[in-house]
């Protein structure tokens, strides 16, 4: 299934890879997450555009910590597809 030439890519590489990623990721959820406490203690309570900004950051934070879970995910099965499997059955 999978093709000769990615076989010598070690999951080490792909790890790395996919982690880089994930801490990219991790530091915009951080940012939009703080940007939301700031614009909720910085904004009129009755300001027009209190809503929509912070509708846009908590869907960005949601995105980014998607993301962020599914990069982390990948990293972890890239370590995990070169562990042996322990025996299903124990005597």
């Amino acid at each position: 299934m999978e093709p000769e030439w990615t076989k010598q890519i070690p999951s080490t590489a792909i790890c790395n890879f996919y982690y880089f990623f994930f801490v990219v990721y991790a530091v915009i959820f951080a940012l939009s997450i703080i940007t939301v406490i700031g614009t909720a203690i910085t904004m009129k309570p009755n300001s027009p555009m209190m809503f929509p900004l912070l509708a846009n950051v908590i869907l960005t934070s949601l995105i980014g910590g998607t993301i962020m879970l599914f990069y982390y995910l990948m990293c972890d099965r890239a370590l995990l597809a070169k562990e042996t499997k322990a025996p299903d059955h124990v005597y």
